[in-house]
């Protein structure tokens, strides 16, 4: 059932000012926020639906012939994917809270919000949910956006009007907002994300016969020796998939705030984050070692590695440090002692991917490009470009030389064959509805 909290979010526009009196009379905006309570969405009833349009795609993952599309907090879009040419959605299995993905031999692994849920998808057109391990992920991380510390959840806001008798003596004048009478006000001279926040603030290979998926390089979900690993803002976290019906929990690895993505190779975890590249030992699975640090200047960071080279997008848009974009390629040989080889300038460097000889790097607003990777690992030159699309992040499959690539804000997916060359050709998509 839905509900109406208390706290209002609200943004001034000042309607009248008695100087003399140093009162101020205010009319708001008010956001009313509407809340789920733990119990509600806890059900462990989760409805499969007849396909949906894709709306707001936060992630994808490769399963064999099945392509998942997770829809921002809303659910998991099932989706035929055995001709590229020709997707064929076959349900939508409503999962609020979803964001992060992964699937191993035949068990699909969903967060929902804090928690961690387990499928059967052995028919992925009829999976069979197992068993959810509670409160394993941090209230208000990547995970569990909107979520309190009482476990429910905020997943809509309500508009409506107010207004506000301001003494100028207030201790919270000049701050933007103000907090009384269980109410959070917020002035037009702020953004509301910033106010929320600041509100908030003050309170790879497989091995031992696994099939895995494939997901992307901006993934925070992955598995490498029967193990699940998550990372969220700050946070590494480990999952034993011994029993693979139920994951247990082991324990967080707390590291800088910053954290991005996730990649496994070999008996390895390679973190991105927003000051650089992070490399993890799993000789003991369940329990990361910490190998080494490459560091760099402030930005987003993506990473993927073959044949002992980490390829490293540092991306200097607005939320990322504002430093020029670079490629950066480090010799992981010896991943206690990683060398830095090549620091190459780039433009709008996101996502990116890896076959052979073949690096593909999705490019904003400039599209997806392929570059040349020379015998040593090292970058050489650009090969091809498509310019039409604007790549967010790609999914490579070199079986297949096939690309699925996601692409920025309502581009939806775009599907491509590639040839030996590397060269890519657009043979489907799957649009997103308006």
């Amino acid at each position: 059932m839905y509900k109406i909290l208390p706290l209002l979010i609200l943004s001034a526009v000042l309607t009248g000012c008695l100087e003399d009196e140093c009162n101020e009379t205010l009319t708001y905006t008010a956001w009313h926020p509407v809340v789920i309570s733990a119990q509600e969405w806890r059900t462990d009833e989760f409805s499969l639906t007849s396909p949906d349009q894709v709306c707001d795609p936060s992630g994808f993952y490769v399963y064999g012939d099945i392509l998942f599309v997770l829809d921002r907090s809303k659910g998991l879009h099932i989706i035929d994917n055995a001709d590229n040419a020709n997707p064929r959605p076959l349900h939508f299995l409503h999962i609020p809270g979803g964001e992060g993905i992964s699937v191993r031999n035949d068990m699909l692994y969903v967060n929902q919000y804090v928690d961690l849920l387990a499928f059967d998808i052995s028919d992925p057109t009829e999976p069979v949910f197992l068993s959810r391990t509670e409160n394993v992920f941090d209230a208000q991380s990547n995970f569990a956006t909107g979520v309190m510390g009482n476990g429910d959840v905020t997943v809509d806001w309500i508009e409506g009007t107010e207004t506000f008798q301001s003494d100028c003596n207030d201790p919270f004048s000049g701050q933007g907002w103000r907090w009384r009478d269980q109410t959070l006000f917020i002035s037009s001279s702020m953004d509301f994300a910033a106010a929320v926040n600041s509100f908030s603030n003050t309170a790879g290979t497989p091995s031992g016969g696994e099939q895995l998926g494939v997901g992307g390089s901006l993934a925070r979900f992955t598995i490498n020796k029967g193990t699940l690993y998550a990372v969220d803002n700050s946070s590494l976290r480990v999952f034993s998939l011994s029993d693979p019906k139920q994951p247990e929990f082991i324990g967080i690895n707390r590291m800088n705030w910053g954290i991005e993505t996730i990649f496994p190779y070999r008996d390895q975890l390679y973190i991105g984050a927003n000051d650089g590249m992070y490399i993890y030992g799993i000789e003991d699975p369940l329990a990361p070692e910490l190998f080494a640090t490459v560091q760099h200047v402030r930005s987003c960071d993506p990473v993927v590695v073959q044949n002992d080279m980490a390829y490293v997008t540092m991306w200097g848009g607005s939320d990322c440090g504002n430093v020029q974009d670079q490629l950066m390629v480090v010799d992981v040989k010896n991943p206690r002692s990683p060398k830095t080889l090549q620091m190459l300038p780039m433009s709008n460097s996101h996502g990116l991917g890896v076959d052979g000889d073949k690096l593909f790097l999705c490019s904003g607003p400039e599209g997806l490009k392929v570059l040349e990777l020379l015998s040593d690992g090292t970058v050489g030159a650009e090969l091809h470009a498509t310019r039409d699309f604007p790549a967010k992040d790609v999914i490579v499959l070199p079986g297949q030389r096939e690309l699925i690539v996601l692409g920025w804000e309502t581009a939806g997916i775009k599907q491509f064959d590639y040839d030996g060359s590397g060269l890519p050709t657009a043979v489907g998509e799957i649009a997103i509805c308006d």
